[in-house]
């Protein structure tokens, strides 16, 4: 079984937080940091950019921004009404809260992309994460 892949921004506790719930439960789906060099490389080769965005890769898709929040609200459960609310919510505050919490702003990217070759060939590796790292690597550590 192919992984789908979860790009989140892990500088932020609560983000690795929300990333590790998401992905605990289910072992068809891996979250990876955003600023790793290998999401970096398949940014890279899908858009000819690195936006920076809330990203899920699933089967021969790229979905972006809005899309993402739905898609992974609809995995765990959560009913239609309030993923269209929330989603709505993405699209207005994303960008504020972005540079708020994050320091940069998020990429004006939504919806479903076809996954490029050049991209599909970066994915092999990052499908292999097995586990989110929970805090920063200090001095001295690994």
């Amino acid at each position: 079984m192919r992984k789908s892949l979860l790009v989140y921004d892990g500088s932020n506790a609560l983000f690795r937080a929300a990333a590790e719930a998401v992905t605990r439960r289910t072992d068809d789906l891996v979250a990876v940091r955003w600023d790793a060099e290998p999401v970096q490389a398949f940014l890279e080769a899908q858009f000819d950019a690195r936006p920076f965005a809330f990203i899920l890769v699933e089967g021969d898709f790229v979905h972006v921004g809005q899309e993402t929040v739905g898609r992974i609200l609809r995995r765990a459960g959560v009913a239609g009404p309030l993923v269209d609310r929330l989603k709505r919510t993405y699209a207005v505050g994303g960008a504020p809260l972005g540079r708020l919490v994050h320091g940069r702003t998020v990429a004006d990217l939504d919806g479903t992309f076809p996954l490029s070759a050049g991209a599909a060939a970066h994915l092999a590796a990052l499908r292999q994460v097995q586990e989110i790292p929970v805090r920063e690597a200090g001095a001295g550590e690994p």
